[in-house]
């Protein structure tokens, strides 16, 4: 699995553009970023764009959907099947936990990871180690949970059941550049960041309290 990060949108959005080796057959992993360099990059690289990845409906990561869709009328757009209603367009396919994603010979899992949103999925893609968080994960920190349907139990579930539970040379590739560099493996993610350290929710709780007294913009 190939994959070019681009950056842009509303507040140094990621989004991804992957693509199968063998077959050319690519994807946007959240169309948060202007499309025109991407769609530049598809056709210059001669990729076969089929699949638009959501992984929440955060408006900052879907805001480009209609450009793509504009581009290419039959793409399937996945997002979490509990959000389809959300978008107004017939191109969209609802997916569940552990729903294997082909793209061409390669394959992705989704997997849900509630707490910053309730509709959070991650994109696993296990043979090339890389793991697309979107908000739930960044380098050097968990995600927020402020918004509506956030929920911090679920986040430290979501992150200890679930993500560090991955092999620990998986590189995670996030929804933000909130870090110091884009991307990380898990194993260095762990060993930079008290966020996941924790021996048990109270001492997650605690870190991510204290986080928020001190967020600043």
């Amino acid at each position: 699995m190939n994959y070019i990060a681009f950056q842009g949108g509303f507040d140094k959005n990621l989004s991804y553009l992957i693509w199968c080796d063998k077959t050319k057959i690519a994807a946007i992993v959240d169309p948060a970023v202007n499309s025109a360099s991407i769609i530049a990059t598809i056709e210059k690289n001669g990729l076969i764009l089929q699949k638009i990845l959501i992984t929440h409906s955060h408006y900052d990561h879907t805001s480009f959907i209609e450009d793509y869709i504009y581009y290419l009328p039959e793409i399937e757009v996945c997002c979490n099947k509990q959000s389809t209603k959300l978008f107004q367009s017939n191109n969209i396919k609802g997916i569940c936990n552990n729903e294997v994603i082909m793209l061409g010979e390669a394959l992705l899992i989704s997997l849900y990871t509630p707490g910053h949103y309730h509709d959070s999925i991650c994109f696993w893609v296990k043979n090339s180690n890389l793991l697309f968080t979107g908000d739930t994960m960044f380098v050097g920190r968990s995600g927020r949970t402020i918004s509506t349907t956030s929920n911090i139990k679920e986040q430290f579930n979501s992150i200890y059941s679930i993500i560090l539970s991955l092999p620990l040379n998986t590189t995670i590739l996030p929804g933000h550049h909130y870090g110091y560099k884009q991307s990380i493996s898990l194993d260095e993610n762990i060993q930079i960041s008290k966020f996941f350290q924790c021996k048990n929710f109270k001492e997650f709780q605690l870190v991510m309290r204290k986080f928020e007294r001190t967020f600043k913009k």
